[in-house]
């Protein structure tokens, strides 16, 4: 398996993939706070413009994490260590 390959499942694939789990919790509380305010009737641009933000960038986050293991799936050596386990 490839130094890069390695250092993508030691160290960048589970840190993505916190991310991506933490970023979760955090579009899920705007998600509520937004629809907190529109129950309430209150107009609330800046809290949608977050929540969109915020949307955009866990697909970014989301998009990383499946490159990431696309990168080792394509690794030779990561198929061989696979195919013999």
């Amino acid at each position: 398996m490839s130094g890069h390959t390695k250092l993508i499942l030691r160290e960048l694939l589970p840190r993505a993939k916190i991310f991506v789990a933490e970023a979760a919790r955090r579009l899920a509380a705007q998600e509520a706070r937004v629809a907190d305010l529109q129950r309430k009737g209150r107009d609330a641009p800046q809290s949608k413009k977050l929540l969109a933000i915020m949307q955009e960038t866990m697909a970014l986050q989301i998009s990383h994490v499946n490159m990431l293991e696309r990168e080792v799936r394509a690794d030779p050596a990561f198929k061989r260590a696979n195919a013999s386990a």
